[in-house]
């Protein structure tokens, strides 16, 4: 049985068949019901009585999960009362007798396969030089003269040049739900988020800067250093933006529907261009490039933030509910809608694994009391 009938089960909002569904698992064995009860010994503790630090600490140090989601209001407090429970409900998941799933497969309805919410995976699509398309992702393997994929990645192989004359292109795209690695014939590796399209030569000519395209979304580059590349530099062009590189790694964030261009360096030094305007990055630097007026601004940013998609999390710290249906359609795959428009600018921290179903990290949200969220098929409505 899923967790989240227990929590509804408290709040007295389960439906006419998920009330079935639990009457059953709980009448089944004293081992629920003593989990229930222990559920909600912990949920309806007082705040005061609850030190979700150390709980999150014990799970951390056991799960490498880090505290979940905490709604943050105006004066700066953070609602822990539900972290803590949660806390609980990671430790108590652990125990065996959850495991069981076979009623609810007899209860739950049949559901189209379309109007499955899956969690995102490896996947992309290259496109040669003649124009033929090659879908890549796990268990799909393919290899030609000078690239191989497993299905998780894309590697081209080093050490082979171009003439000016004979550079040929590939195109990687990204789709909704879906993430790659590409390592590039100059030995650049280069994490794709969901939703980006990179474009970048087979291989690179011995005499001319290394150049490639992110046509949109948000790529994370290793870049193999200039020394190696008889100090031919490495360009990334995005929209109207170019950065200089001589071996670094740095993020970028370029959305088709973004009006802003972020550029999040790590370490090493970047140069930021456009038109007669440049910027000198220094790590743990952000720039701000907007494509109306084409000013570049610089901030210091909590570089963790920007790149943890990179390591398998979504972290959040001030980030506007909007913003985060965002992230989360794009990795999700759904669209999302925002029917109560006064809670779209209300801003939350929190950390959520990308492996986790959305169903879990909705109830989550739902538990500072702040939004409530209605899934039809792969739309979610805000309200």
């Amino acid at each position: 049985m899923e967790f989240k009938l227990i929590l509804k089960k408290l709040n007295n909002t389960l439906t006419k068949e998920e009330e079935l569904i639990f009457d059953e698992w709980f009448l089944e064995s004293d081992s629920h019901r003593a989990y229930f009860a222990q559920v909600e010994k912990n949920i309806l503790k007082s705040p005061d009585a609850i030190d979700p630090q150390k709980g999150w600490e014990k799970i951390s140090s056991k799960t490498n999960l880090k505290p979940q989601f905490v709604k943050k209001d105006r004066y700066g407090f953070n609602y822990w009362k539900y972290a803590a429970a949660i806390a609980a409900i990671f430790i108590l998941g652990a125990l065996p007798f959850l495991m069981k799933e076979k009623h609810e497969v007899q209860n739950t309805p049949i559901i189209v396969a379309e109007d499955i919410i899956n969690i995102g995976t490896d996947k992309a699509t290259l496109t040669l030089e003649d124009g033929s398309n090659i879908i890549l992702g796990k268990g799909a393997h393919y290899k030609a003269n000078n690239l191989s994929s497993n299905g998780e990645k894309l590697i081209y192989k080093s050490g082979s040049k171009s003439s000016k004359n004979t550079i040929a292109y590939n195109v990687l795209t990204i789709p909704r739900g879906g993430e790659f690695f590409i390592i590039l014939a100059d030995g650049t590796k280069v994490w794709l988020n969901s939703e980006t399209q990179l474009r970048y030569p087979v291989s690179f000519t011995s005499d001319q800067a290394r150049k490639v395209e992110l046509v949109y979304g948000e790529a994370y580059f290793e870049v193999s250093s200039s020394t190696e590349h008889n100090g031919n530099h490495f360009i990334v062009s995005t929209h109207e933006q170019e950065i200089d590189v001589l071996g670094t790694e740095f993020n970028i964030n370029a959305y088709k529907e973004d009006a802003i261009i972020k550029t999040t360096l790590v370490e090493g030094s970047v140069l930021i261009k456009s038109g007669a305007s440049s910027e000198n990055l220094l790590p743990g630097q952000q720039s701000q490039f907007n494509m109306e007026n084409h000013e570049i601004n610089v901030a210091q940013v909590d570089v963790y933030n920007e790149v943890s998609w990179k390591s398998g999390f979504f972290s959040f710290k001030d980030k506007p509910l909007k913003e985060i249906m965002l992230v989360l359609s794009r990795w999700y795959d759904i669209e999302v809608i925002i029917e109560n428009t006064h809670i779209k600018n209300l801003k939350f921290n929190g950390v959520f694994n990308k492996k986790q179903n959305l169903d879990d990290i909705l109830l989550i949200i739902e538990n500072t009391n702040e939004a409530k969220f209605e899934t039809i098929g792969k739309k979610i409505i805000v309200k």
